[in-house]
């Protein structure tokens, strides 16, 4: 069974991931059926699955789980927090036997959680015929050891509906039959009720039915058209109600005579593709547009008005791939979003407060790439709600709030990039508290903490290692956490800023590019190389004369706009040369700073293909990646977060008081 280990790893994941958001739903809404009829049945189904693949510790967990419902299903068992912790315990002790198995570990025993299952279970009144040593009611179901014949006497319709037997048959020889068999009796008990299965279902479980079986279905439902919806299913060879196959009508749709017989064949809307296949198709796409440049290089000096229509309809088709590839790697947000419910209930149970998770936007499409890498940094944000955030529910009610307090996270595009925003409305961040543990850590002095805005305070939070909890926790106080954020927030070309109000709310916003994969940039020259630099934190292109500019404690500073920007001059910051060359700026924008980017040139915008750096050149500060333009020259791409942060480190040498000596303005401008 191993060639469908993987197949095995991704329906139980997908499973186990139903399950605990129908377990979430329920928590909130204990006496709901239709949310405990749902829970019973993934359970019951993540068992066959399991069962098929002959792991049977996760079938037994599950199994255990499927009567926990089962009882609960019944009205002999309410939902408690308890319960809920049971049940939410077997989710991750199933995601940990899937890992397992994943891995090659082998898969773990689970037998003290399926004590403490039975445990629950004897405590639960029983039936009288169940005291009085009756067969349960499930196990006379599956041992069903008589055959089902259509010329049977069948009882008489019920307000149930009516009462048919349905035979389903397997192609011969398909893979997998007894998951294909589970899926086909998940449709029928969606149908209606099932009075009797024939063979058992354990038999089913383990593959002893010969490829077909019966069930007894007590339904409203149109019988032919059921049987029609289980014809679709992938592996279905035929489906027949009391012996005979659906009448010819329902057929006809297809052009499918009875008599043919012909299996039906699931439409296939999408498929499974690994994301080194995509990484792959996209490297040769990203050389399809750099030959596709060069040759347009090419056309200018030396073309004919045949060669410009060639290439204008290469462009357009290079274009329309392009695009289409970069839609193929977008995954929805919901990926990551539909992670964070349960662990927000997780983190607010530990800490006993009360915190309702609010999410929107989980349509929103980002590449797969950035989804990776966005998760993890979400997580530290929503851990940081939860624990400095949101209060207890006591000292809320104090403040005048509700006891339950609120995360929200809210996902929008905006042209080629994405919106995240993560507020709470607990007690926002105390800029006096960190004030003092900046002092105390000794990460400012006391003037210029007296000098600092609120802005520039709360952005110390993103100091490694800073923290402002009073004692290490689980969650907190190890000063790992914005500063974490921050770091993976710019690796991804992104920008984070930070917003609240004391005894309010605190809100986080990420600003994101849709895909790393290729950006536009602007080219620039410094000497005599070439260097590419992403357009979205350029925010304008001023000229810089010697009267504009000023020097303040040995560093070159312009006022654009008011505002007193360093400038950067690549010609010195990359060693090209001794001197400042250039009187062009770019002014980039990096979270709250701007930095002023010199350079000698610019060659204009260009779609660009990045390139990773070899492991060896990784290191080199101010680089970010290379591409290959159109004239066949390598261009190396600037990482303006490591200019931005060199820039604000020379500015914080410098006093206030030598900036209003130079600039000739007064402390309050």
């Amino acid at each position: 069974m191993s060639k469908y280990l993987d197949m095995y790893v991704t329906h139980t994941k997908e499973g186990l991931d139903d399950l605990s958001d129908n377990l979430l739903a329920l928590e909130k809404n204990p006496d709901d059926p239709n949310t405990i009829n749902e829970c019973f049945r993934l359970a019951h189904t993540i068992k066959g699955i399991a069962s098929t693949m002959a792991f049977n510790n996760t079938s037994d967990l599950a199994h255990a789980m499927e009567n926990l419902m089962d009882v609960v299903r019944n009205g002999k068992l309410k939902i408690t927090p308890e319960l809920m912790d049971i049940l939410f315990t077997c989710v991750d002790t199933m995601n940990s036997m899937v890992d397992a198995v994943k891995d090659g570990r082998g898969e773990p025993e689970a037998l003290s959680l399926i004590g403490s299952i039975e445990d629950v279970l004897d405590k639960v009144p029983k039936d009288e015929h169940e005291q009085k040593g009756a067969p349960k009611k499930e196990k006379a179901f599956k041992e069903g050891k008589r055959e089902l014949k259509p010329s049977e006497h069948k009882p008489a319709p019920s307000a149930g509906g009516q009462v048919r037997d349905v035979t389903v048959e397997l192609v011969q020889g398909c893979d997998m039959p007894s998951a294909r068999a589970l899926v086909a009796i998940k449709r029928l008990e969606e149908a209606g009720k099932i009075i009797e299965l024939v063979p058992s279902m354990d038999e089913i479980e383990m593959e002893k039915f010969g490829g077909a079986f019966s069930a007894r279905l007590e339904s409203k439902a149109d019988f032919d058209a059921l049987a029609q919806n289980i014809s679709t299913l992938k592996g279905i060879a035929r489906v027949t109600i009391d012996g005979s196959a659906p009448r010819a009508a329902a057929r006809k749709a297809e052009g499918i005579t009875p008599s043919q017989k012909k299996p039906a064949q699931e439409i296939v809307s999408s498929v499974r593709v690994k994301m080194d296949r995509l990484d792959d198709l996209l490297d040769s796409v990203g050389e399809l547009v750099i030959s596709k440049i060069r040759l347009s290089e090419i056309s200018k000096s030396d073309g004919t008005p045949q060669l410009a229509e060639a290439l204008r309809a290469l462009d357009r088709l290079t274009s329309e791939l392009q695009y289409n590839v970069l839609r193929i790697r977008m995954v929805p947000m919901d990926i990551v979003f539909s992670k964070y419910p349960r662990m927000v209930r997780d983190l607010a149970k530990q800490m006993g407060k009360e915190i309702e998770l609010i999410m929107v936007g989980q349509e929103i499409e980002l590449d797969r790439t950035v989804i990776d890498k966005l998760g993890d940094l979400l997580v530290h944000l929503l851990r940081n709600s939860v624990d400095h955030g949101i209060e207890l529910p006591d000292e809320r009610q104090k403040a005048g709030k509700t006891r339950t307090g609120s995360i929200r996270i809210f996902a929008a595009q905006e042209q080629n990039r994405v919106i995240i925003t993560v507020e709470d409305d607990g007690r926002g961040i105390d800029t006096d508290k960190i004030r003092k543990k900046a002092l105390e850590k000794g990460l400012r002095t006391e003037e210029e903490l007296a000098n600092m805005g609120t802005e520039e305070v709360i952005n110390i939070l993103a100091t490694p290692g800073f923290s402002t909890a009073d004692k290490v926790t689980a969650v907190s106080g190890r000063g790992v956490g914005l500063d974490a954020v921050k770091a993976g927030v710019e690796s991804l070309g992104g920008q984070i800023s930070i917003d609240t109000k004391r005894g309010s709310w605190t809100r986080v916003t990420i600003r994101l590019p849709l895909t790393l994969a290729i950006i536009l940039a602007m080219l620039v020259r410094v000497e005599k190389d070439i260097f590419a630099i992403s357009i979205d934190p350029i925010i304008e292109t001023i000229s810089v004369s010697e009267a504009d500019i000023k020097t303040i404690g040995g560093m070159k500073v312009v006022n654009f706009r008011g505002e007193i920007v360093p400038l950067l001059y690549l010609s010195k910051v990359l060693g090209l040369s001794e001197e400042p060359l250039g009187n062009k700026a770019l002014i980039v924008e990096i979270g709250q700073t701007r930095t002023g980017v010199v350079i000698e040139e610019l060659l204009g915008q260009q779609e660009i293909v990045v390139k990773p750096l070899d492991k060896y050149l990784r290191k080199v500060p101010y680089l970010g990646g290379a591409t290959i333009l159109g004239s066949g020259e390598v261009a190396l791409i600037l990482d303006l977060h490591g200019l931005a942060n060199h820039a604000r480190e020379q500015m914080r040498k410098i006093s206030i008081e030598d900036i209003v000596v130079q600039t000739g303005g007064n402390e309050n401008g």
